[in-house]
């Protein structure tokens, strides 16, 4: 028997109503006894908009479920019940039951760990993928009945089973850019297909030692405010960890359900417990240091003829002096001498002394530095012409014997919130150490991201909806419904879609957790 939707209704694509499907595709026919579907058929003696009212109210719906393993259809072999579990910045899985002796993971050659499983929903015409990844170790029981159980998870799970040692990361990817490196980070565990924005360089030696992949991209990720989604497609995207619940950003929520809805609501109060914490980043060494002068070297002495220009710079053995022009007068010129010791970490200190016309003053001694500056001054003649004149410099050479000590300073900051902290008392986290970190701001947005979800327990909720294959985690939803005493948008960290299968039909839910963030 052959149905064909009847579209003269013209229903839009996410009508602001009921923004669960998308348009009807028109185009569709649906056979009665197909075997490539598992479900109910859509009933198309009723209206197009009847259709799509039900299908956000009941749990009763059109839907059909294609799952693919290895490429080999196994739909209608489905089950007891189907559960798909999405949970931000976390490794999706799948649980599902075939019960045919055909798909024994011991005979068939398609249930195998790592096979590839593809499922698809289709609601009323339209077309969802659900979920991509790979199997995990199949099991086959009689209790009485044959039972294969089937457990999945996305490609993720290629990032956390594989654990190795990676040396200066930034030397092997394409570029010092942090995306860059994800990326080649992501192909160590044979993951291609990458989504990533493009982030700024690093400066430091990112290494990881026996670490698994998911922790190493996890920990890059986190210097930028990124978190890790695997999509239905099989692709590796970094999203900005945005609170989309702020209103002033984002004054639209992503879904908005009303009256009637919402079938169960569940909610829990928390309590704060960071809004003081410590961020501490790279260590970077400074080395000190200390002995005696032992050594005076007459290292330069220069005679200038009357008419000899005065600026200039030269080496003389480990010393680069510079002279430049500062002032020029009418009876005298003022020049500027800074002298640099070329061999880094030897401390120093200068005098000098000048004749004729020549004279020279010490603005400091510097000991302890790498260089010193002093001060000359050259007298003209009545016709304004520079006078002849010698000046020498004489530079007390550090010890090389010296002793030296070496201090490590670490990038940090300290990150409070206030009003928190006069409302709730001062909770303090301690401290954290994220040694990939490489500047204050980066320490103080970590800082503020880890404040920000001790405080998000203050709302959390999980709640039912009939099933809506488009919601995803990182989404707001708008709750209004006045029979539940309700008006309020959550942050949407948890998609858990359960469907079970029963007289050849699909009852399917959507459960979602979310956060209210204060």
């Amino acid at each position: 028997m052959l149905y064909q939707i009847d579209c003269t209704a013209r229903i839009n694509a996410q009508d602001p109503t009921y923004p669960t499907y998308k348009a009807v595709d028109c185009t569709a026919h649906m056979t009665a006894n197909n075997t490539g579907f598992h479900g109910a058929l859509v009933d198309c003696t009723a209206t197009i908009t009847s259709l799509i009212v039900t299908a956000c109210r009941s749990y009763n719906q059109g839907i059909r479920l294609v799952i693919t393993i290895d490429d080999v259809n196994v739909s209608a072999s489905l089950v007891g019940s189907l559960n798909i579990q999405h949970d931000k910045n976390q490794i999706s899985d799948v649980t599902l039951y075939l019960g045919d002796t055909e798909y024994s993971p011991r005979t068939n050659s398609h249930i195998k760990i790592d096979k590839v499983i593809v499922i698809t929903a289709y609601i009323n015409g339209q077309e969802k993928k659900l979920f991509t990844g790979t199997l995990d170790e199949p099991s086959a029981e009689n209790t009485p009945d044959f039972l294969v159980t089937i457990t999945a998870r996305d490609y993720g799970k290629k990032l956390l089973d594989k654990k190795t040692t990676v040396v200066s990361v930034q030397d092997l990817a394409d570029t010092t850019k942090r995306n860059d490196l994800i990326k080649y980070l992501a192909s160590v565990a044979s993951v291609t297909d990458v989504d990533i924005p493009e982030m700024d360089a690093v400066t430091i030696d990112n290494s990881f030692t026996h670490q698994t992949v998911w922790d190493m991209i996890q920990k890059e990720a986190m210097v930028e405010l990124y978190w890790i989604k695997f999509d239905e497609e099989g692709n590796l995207k970094l999203l900005l960890d945005e609170v989309k619940s702020d209103i002033e950003l984002y004054p639209s929520p992503d879904w908005t359900y009303t009256e009637n809805r919402i079938t169960r609501l569940g909610y829990k109060n928390g309590r704060v417990n960071i809004n003081k914490i410590i961020v501490l980043g790279k260590t970077v060494p400074f080395t000190f240091y200390e002995g005696h002068f032992t050594r005076a070297d007459n290292i330069f002495q220069k005679e200038w003829a009357f008419d000899e220009a005065t600026t200039w710079d030269t080496t003389v053995g480990n010393y680069h002096l510079t002279i430049s022009q500062t002032g020029t007068y009418s009876d005298y010129d003022t020049y500027r001498v800074r002298i640099d010791r070329t061999e880094y970490g030897v401390t120093f200190q200068t005098s000098a002394s000048g004749s004729g016309s020549v004279f020279l003053r010490e603005a400091s001694i510097l000991v302890g530095e790498n260089y010193s500056t002093i001060y000359m001054h050259r007298r003209k003649d009545g016709a304004g012409k520079l006078k002849e004149g010698t000046a020498t410099i004489t530079v007390g050479s550090g010890d090389y014997s010296v002793t030296h000590d070496t201090r490590y300073d670490q990038i940090s900051a300290s990150v409070t919130d206030p009003n928190s902290i006069v409302k709730y008392g001062e909770r303090d986290g301690g401290s954290i150490e994220y040694p990939l970190l490489e500047t204050e701001a980066q320490c103080e947005a970590v800082g503020k991201k880890i404040i920000r979800d001790s405080h998000r327990l203050l709302g959390q909720t999980n709640f039912n909806i009939p099933f809506n294959p488009l919601v995803e985690t990182g989404q707001t939803i708008l709750i209004t419904d006045t029979k539940i005493g309700i008006n309020e948008r959550y942050y949407i960290e948890s998609v858990n879609h359960n469907i079970g299968f029963g007289d050849g039909k699909v009852n399917a839910e959507t459960v979602l957790g979310g956060v209210l963030y204060v």
